[in-house]
């Protein structure tokens, strides 16, 4: 699961929203998904430069990895990792420590099994504004960086629909950002962090079966023609 994210908000509604601009605007391109599966680009914001918008390739790989992302993937799916592994893990433990960052999203999906069939839901903030995953990586030899989003168990909105697996991304609190990127926090401060993420400012709706299978636009996939017979929980 969290496979897919979404980011459909413009580089100046992102700039605003963060506080801080793109290192390399022209790069930034708004995206409806966000596949994990092909090898693709996260915004985010890291401890090693806190003071801009950088781009990241989703999926950690260890520092000293030489060969391609998707041999890596093959093998250990690195796309997120749990609270409880990121300490016992040593892929991910420097990280952890060492090499925090905000993931800039505007939505993540999750599903409904029902009836013997899959139901996507879309999950955005209240505002449907940009808002933050928990995330921590690794820069590779030649520069690239690349991510993993933290996950935790699954409460809110998330725990009532979600009935395949218990967990959900690390929200971060606007509050919290500077925190999560400081080089002097401690450990206890960080758990604090992750253990009071809350979906309260989320709301998700579901969507076609159709917007995975289909280029839907992003105004599509609240349709209510699209999703009249899916089941509500």
């Amino acid at each position: 699961m969290y496979k897919k994210l979404s980011n459909i908000a413009n580089r100046k509604t992102i700039e605003r929203e963060m506080g801080v601009n793109f290192k390399f605007p022209r790069l930034y391109s708004p995206s409806h998904i966000i596949d994990g599966e092909k090898e693709s680009t996260l915004s985010i914001i890291t401890m090693d430069d806190p003071d801009s918008l950088s781009f990241g390739i989703w999926g950690l790989l260890p520092d000293q990895y030489e060969d391609d992302w998707e041999d890596f993937q093959k093998v250990h799916n690195t796309l997120k990792v749990s609270r409880k592994k990121l300490e016992v893990n040593k892929i991910f433990q420097e990280p952890f420590e060492e090499r925090r960052c905000l993931i800039v999203i505007t939505g993540f999906f999750i599903y409904h099994l029902y009836s013997g069939s899959l139901y996507p839901y879309y999950v955005y903030s209240k505002e449907e504004k940009p808002f933050c995953l928990a995330g921590v990586y690794n820069v590779l030899e030649d520069g690239f960086i690349t991510v993993s989003l933290i996950t935790k168990e699954s409460n809110g909105i998330i725990k009532k629909i979600q009935n395949l697996n218990t967990d959900m991304p690390v929200v971060i609190s606007k509050r919290f950002y500077n925190t999560w990127l400081n080089n002097n926090v401690d450990k206890l401060e960080l758990d604090n962090i992750i253990e009071t993420s809350s979906t309260e400012n989320l709301i998700a709706h579901p969507i076609a079966k159709e917007f995975f299978k289909n280029d839907i636009l992003y105004e599509s996939m609240l349709d209510p023609v699209l999703y009249k017979n899916i089941p509500k929980v």
